[in-house]
């Protein structure tokens, strides 16, 4: 792999872990599958299987989450010596809304009042090159820490309001 190929296939896995941020954040499950190969080992928190089975934990967690925010930073390539596998290391933070009224969420105890809720931490991936595309093949994503926070809740116009603006 030459350098030219290096920073494509660089730039290439970047739009794969903003298009997951993207899909999570907007609830669009069908973007954050495609950055999975059906053979795909997903890794997170209380869950371990395949892309599908982790939309349906993501989705159901995220239920009673009507507003969240996933960056992505610090991402750390090693590459193969075919360059055709690729290790990442890519640090997360992500922030959680949880509505008031909400009195039964696992991962954060509200007492039934609005919450922020912050994860910082690492997906540890795994890209192959398939058919010309990068696709992420394993995942472990590790919580490095978390806090929550009794929040200001949120005007009622704006709860589940992300948009493309």
């Amino acid at each position: 792999m030459d350098k030219v190929e290096e920073l494509l296939a660089r730039e290439e896995i970047r739009d794969i872990l903003h298009r997951y941020c993207k899909g999570i954040d907007r609830r669009d499950w069908k973007l954050v599958r495609s950055c999975f190969a059906d053979d795909h080992i997903h890794k997170h928190g209380d869950y371990s299987g395949p892309p599908d089975e982790f939309i349906g934990f993501a989705s159901e967690v995220l239920e009673k989450v009507p507003d969240t925010h996933h960056s992505i930073a610090n991402v750390h390539f090693t590459f193969d010596e075919n360059g055709t596998s690729v290790s990442t290391e890519a640090n997360f933070v992500a922030y959680h809304y949880v509505q008031e009224g909400t009195p039964e969420f696992g991962p954060v105890p509200t007492n039934g009042k609005a919450t922020d809720w912050i994860v910082a931490g690492r997906y540890c991936d795994k890209f192959e090159k398939r058919n010309g595309q990068w696709i992420i093949v394993r995942r472990e994503a590790f919580h490095d820490w978390e806090r929550y926070d009794e929040a200001n809740p949120a005007p009622a116009d704006m709860i589940g309001k992300a948009t493309d603006e």
